[in-house]
């Protein structure tokens, strides 16, 4: 009987202590864990906020530009099927000139010479007007999918976000099914944080694409307006006078003109990395790539537009293109192609999938022996000034910045500051 008596008391001491003590400090475990949760899920509704405000300002797309957009594209697609078919007359030297050419029967050697090349520049114009409209009209398409998709994914995070985290410990029957609870809501938070940049990409990608083909096209037609004008003159002038047109310049759009910036900024980068290789030479124990050769920069290399000499088809313009292009999503990692020490960095839009202009964000390493590599057009650059790097390290990020029409990697090697063909360094 004592015996018992005295397991009862104990049992009445222990639950004692355990309302006094024990209680409160769960009690303080339990507001912990739910402050530092709603901070954490307060930090991603404001992502997913901002997300939502930026995708307004694209949401203004309707079914009627894009049924202009196509009949532009299809009434270009028939002077581009004329213009075509004139230079085919012109080429051939046929001798029943069709109907709208008869005036050039009276042309001399040098006008016919003149009005061929400039009804080739305007047949070259107009196509690729077509091409530009065409990718107008599936990148404005693309923008409205992706802004509802953003949209309705959002929409449906505040709906889940929303909801109390004293809702969510109400509606736990345990200490350990709150934490299980929120655990699973953080999961589910990162995942919709994780989401938002995936679709923020997405749209400023559809954002981009849109605006250059637009933009292409439009200074197309000009370009198109230009040489009809010229054939018009020099039409004019047949069968009076002997003389051609005196100028027949192509008037460049707004993309060539600033593709002719970016090869100016980059035949500038030649005396810069001598004197910038001079600088950290110390710094260098490096003698060149291993075996004569670097690595890839990228995981799948996929090269969308090779080293060298390229003909624009409507200017007739030899332009030099000092890299290779490697084509790949936005965020993929970029590796250093060998060791060395990061001698130059730019981040003028730091973090952001597009902007900028030039080689936008971007680094350059010095690997010794006079070999230097560069990154453009990156979303992030994570190494700075100085700073020695390992083969394989991770860098930077691709993006679409500067001077690009969408996420790749401009990647160049570099020997003594002047542009070497970087596929003579890299894995077959």
């Amino acid at each position: 009987m004592r015996y018992k008596e005295e397991l009862e008391r104990m049992a009445e001491r222990e639950a004692y202590l355990r309302r006094k003590y024990l209680k409160p400090v769960f009690t303080v475990l339990m507001l912990l864990t739910v402050l530092f949760a709603g901070t954490a899920l307060r930090s991603v509704n404001a992502k997913a906020a901002a997300a939502d405000m930026a995708v307004v300002k694209f949401s203004d797309v309707t079914k009627k530009d894009i049924e202009d957009a196509k009949k532009k594209r299809d009434e270009t697609k028939k002077k581009a099927k004329s213009a075509a078919a004139t230079v085919s007359s012109l080429k051939n030297k046929k001798k029943q000139i069709n109907y709208e050419l008869m005036s050039l029967n009276d042309a001399n050697d040098e006008q016919l010479a003149q009005y061929a090349e400039i009804a080739a520049s305007l047949q070259a114009a107009l196509e690729a007007r077509v091409q530009a409209l065409d990718d107008y009209i599936k990148a404005e398409e693309n923008l409205v999918k992706k802004t509802e998709e953003f949209q309705n994914r959002v929409s449906v995070m505040f709906q889940f976000q929303n909801k109390s985290i004293f809702e969510v410990l109400l509606e736990s029957d345990s200490l350990a099914g709150f934490f299980t609870n929120m655990e699973i809501m953080t999961l589910i938070a990162d995942a919709d944080a994780q989401a938002v940049d995936t679709m923020k990409i997405a749209v400023d990608d559809a954002k981009l694409q849109k605006e250059q083909s637009l933009k292409e096209a439009e200074d197309l037609q000009e370009i198109a307006n230009e040489k009809q004008k010229q054939l018009d003159e020099l039409a004019a002038l047949i069968g009076k006078t002997e003389k051609t047109l005196k100028d027949v310049k192509t008037k460049i759009s707004e993309w060539e003109k600033k593709e002719n910036q970016l090869q100016k900024e980059s035949e500038s980068l030649d005396d810069k990395i001598k004197k910038l290789q001079k600088q950290y030479a110390s710094q260098n124990m490096y003698k060149g790539p291993t075996n004569g050769k670097f690595r890839w920069p990228v995981n799948w290399p996929n090269i969308t537009s090779p080293y060298g000499w390229r003909v624009h088809p409507v200017y007739n313009t030899k332009k030099f293109h000092s890299g290779i292009d490697i084509g790949g999503s936005y965020g993929a990692s970029i590796m250093a192609a060998g060791a060395g020490v990061v001698i130059f960095t730019a981040k003028p839009v730091q973090g952001q999938n597009t902007g900028g202009s030039g080689y936008g964000n971007y680094c350059i390493i010095d690997h010794g022996g006079g070999y230097t590599t560069l990154y453009g057009h990156c979303r992030s650059v994570y190494v700075k000034t100085g700073q020695k790097v390992k083969a394989g390290q991770r860098i930077a990020e691709m993006g679409s910045t500067g001077t690009s029409t969408g996420a790749h990697l401009h990647f160049e090697v570099r020997k003594n500051g002047s542009p070497v063909n970087p596929q003579r360094y890299l894995p077959s």
